[in-house]
């Protein structure tokens, strides 16, 4: 075991922290230590400057890995599981000292349960292999424990969530939605009839984000951020001078909603990315952040479609919503648009 001198380690916070990658019958995990956190039982500032330095490192290194192996405990359904180190690396994070050790196990059959115990205060991320990652805190009076089967279950109600989250944040997409179903109650005789209306435009925004969602999530196809943002603009101003052609206006929302949900896929794409799904599944990943959306999406039909049919006949409906809310839906679309084409950054 050697450490490396020199070498530069990232994190977004300056603490200890171990992410272990678990498989069928073995593990491996990189563990970041502060030095501050083994500095006072170890007294590895030697000359006493306030500095821990790579030679006064390098001088106490058995010393150093004896100490984590003892401070480091890890167990698994099946009892206590002896690991091992591997490449030692010393560096540092926003210029404070750390160490970045390699650790790796062989379990006796399969890891179905992995608990980590430690001394050292840590932050925790556990990745199975094919199914998800779980995130935790260790301190010494409280080990974490992870199973397998609850990493799935929760990975699937996060990325759910995040896509609930994401529609009902999303007011570039919500206002697409509402300005094409703003026709939809015209020309129908019944309230299933245009619930019926309402379905089709909604499932053809539903299919078409979803077809280029998946493609941009694998990798098949990317377009510049500004690029999307600003046809997505320029999606709701479209839509909304569709609401001024004629009451048949909403007969063709359900192809607005198809063309241009192609383009609001590539926007969907940039919230799954921040998923951070490690370990996960790609398309189970798609299939949950799609439920999401279309579960938000549904929360919004049954919110305005009702009280759009009740006004459907009322000038206020026919004239200040179709009118008055489509242009101003319009004049937002062009804010944006104008903003996203040729703003400094979006």
């Amino acid at each position: 075991m050697a450490l490396l001198p020199g070498r530069a380690v990232t994190q977004e916070t300056q603490q200890s922290a171990l992410t272990l990658q678990v498989a069928t019958v073995s593990l491996s995990g990189e563990w970041k230590i502060r030095i501050a956190d083994i500095t006072a039982a170890l007294q590895l500032d030697s000359d006493r400057n306030g500095t821990v330095t790579w030679p006064e490192i390098e001088h106490r290194r058995q010393d150093i890995e004896s100490y984590l192996g003892s401070r480091l405990s890890l167990a698994t359904n099946h009892g206590p599981l002896s690991w091992r180190f591997g490449k030692l690396a010393y560096g540092a994070i926003g210029g404070e000292p750390f160490l970045q050790a390699h650790i790796s196990a062989d379990a006796a059959a399969d890891i179905d349960m992995v608990q980590v115990a430690s001394s050292i205060p840590l932050d925790l991320t556990v990745v199975w292999s094919g199914v998800g990652a779980e995130k935790g805190r260790v301190t010494p009076s409280r080990a974490s424990s992870f199973a397998r089967s609850s990493a799935a279950r929760r990975g699937f109600m996060e990325s759910l969530q995040r896509g609930v989250w994401h529609i009902w944040t999303g007011y570039d997409h919500i206002l697409f939605l509402i300005v094409l179903l703003i026709p939809a109650v015209f020309a129908v005789s019944t309230f299933n009839s245009a619930l019926w209306r309402v379905m089709v435009i909604v499932s053809a925004f539903t299919v078409a984000h979803s077809i280029t969602l998946a493609c941009a999530a694998s990798g098949w196809i990317s377009l510049p951020s500004r690029l999307v943002e600003s046809v997505i603009a320029a999606s709701i101003l479209v839509a909304a001078l569709n609401n001024f052609l004629s009451r048949a206006a909403g007969s063709r929302s359900a192809g607005l909603a198809f063309g241009f949900g192609l383009i609001h896929g590539f926007g969907f794409a940039g919230a799954l990315a921040e998923l951070g799904a490690e370990g996960a599944p790609l398309w189970r990943t798609l299939l949950a952040f799609n439920l999401g959306v279309e579960t938000g999406q549904l929360a919004i039909v049954g919110l305005f479609l009702p009280l759009a049919y009740l006004l459907r006949q009322t000038r206020f409906y026919r004239t200040g919503v179709v009118y008055g809310g489509s242009a101003l839906a319009g004049l937002c679309a062009l804010l944006w648009f104008w903003q996203r084409a040729f703003g400094d950054s979006i």
